[in-house]
């Protein structure tokens, strides 16, 4: 007798052993359209997505089930050629558990804990671009009617970087709160071009060696290291391309040679680089007596529209490419996330500043160079 109620115990911890590491994903979608066409449960691998599994919608609803000793990034996936403009991926951290996914207007997911905050997370975070996306509207709209003043102007920026710090806000407190786990692994690798250096530190201080050996994680470390080596009062970092002409030239041909130096990191197709560009061309005629170089560098890929822009935005100062678009070693070396992108280097070839446009460009070589 005790031998068969000690086979009971064993049983029934075997099962509970059993129990405590399985999940059930149960969804819905909405619209006949879907009705008898595959939903996948995918694993993001370096390549591409790679389904693990596979249900069936059936009657608006379909279901997974498994055991996880884990928990496992995954997306579940609609049959993307039924609605293209649908949102039909949502990803979801699989875990111990039972999982609500609802795929309507808005995607859902709930059921666990980290789950329950991604979804609330996502729903704030369209909220927020939402609102951006109407500001910048009003401002189209505003501006192509001819009714644009620079009060108004003025107060729609200002709108604009109100929200988008709430937005900025929002992705840094949930990835901070969540970087333990795979899904905040996962919206960092997704978001952290939007925050500052400070920021980026902050989190990867937090998280876990694994995540930090990844290839795009060590990608990022490398340009918080090289950014640390191009901070305002470091000396310049050198480098050498070629100039229009394929002959090699250096930074160091110029920096540190008794000029005020204004490295422009810019491209013949960037609207705002063409956009700016006057601004320096200004500057330059104003200053270069005084002792004041621009060296421009060139994220180009096409030589010959390289030249044409350098012709059409009356660039006369010089210039050097690798003709390598964000390829170019240059990006990496000074940590480039955005061009148009200048550093200005005092006599010496020290960084003083970094990225002056317009009148702000101009105030500051007015102190140096009165």
């Amino acid at each position: 007798m005790r031998k068969l109620i000690y086979l009971f115990i064993i049983a029934g911890t075997l099962l509970s052993c059993q129990n405590s590491n399985k999940y059930t994903i149960t969804g819905t979608v909405a619209g006949d359209a879907y009705e008898g066409t595959n939903v996948y449960l995918q694993q993001m691998t370096d390549n591409a997505m790679e389904a693990t599994d596979t249900a069936v919608v059936q009657n608006g609803a379909f279901s997974f089930s498994g055991t996880t000793d884990t928990p496992l990034l995954r997306f579940i996936a609609l049959d993307e050629s039924v609605n293209p403009q649908q949102e039909n991926r949502i990803p979801v951290l699989v875990e111990p558990g039972k999982l609500e996914v609802a795929f309507d207007t808005i995607v859902t997911v709930k059921g666990t804990k980290v789950n329950d905050a991604y979804t609330t997370f996502r729903l704030q975070q369209k909220d927020l671009v939402k609102e951006i996306r109407g500001i910048i509207g009003q401002f189209n709209s505003e501006n192509a009617a001819g009714t644009m003043t620079e009060e108004r102007d003025a107060e729609l920026q200002e709108s604009y970087e109100n929200i988008s710090k709430q937005l900025t806000d929002l992705n840094f407190n949930f990835i901070k709160e969540n970087i333990g786990n795979k899904l905040g692994e996962f919206v960092f690798q997704g978001s952290s071009s939007m925050f500052e250096a400070d920021q980026q530190k902050e989190i990867l201080d937090l998280a876990s060696e694994e995540f930090k050996s990844g290839e795009n994680i060590q990608r990022i470390i490398k340009r918080l290291e090289n950014l640390e080596k191009v901070a305002v009062g470091e000396k310049f970092v050198d480098f050498t391309l070629k100039d229009t002409e394929g002959n090699d030239v250096s930074l160091s041909d110029y920096a540190g040679k008794g000029n005020y130096v204004l490295v422009d990191f810019w491209a013949a197709w960037c609207g705002p680089c063409r956009q700016e560009m006057p601004n320096v061309v200004t500057a330059y005629e104003k200053y270069k007596a005084k002792g004041f170089e621009v060296i421009g560098v060139s994220l180009d890929q096409e030589h010959d529209r390289w030249v044409q822009g350098i012709k059409d935005l009356n660039m006369t100062w010089p210039q050097m490419s690798d003709l390598q678009y964000w390829n170019s070693k240059v990006v990496d070396l000074y940590a480039i996330q955005g061009i148009p992108h200048t550093v200005l280097l005092d006599k010496e070839g020290t960084i003083i500043e970094k990225n002056l446009r317009g009148e702000a460009l101009d105030n500051k070589l007015a102190e140096l160079m009165p």
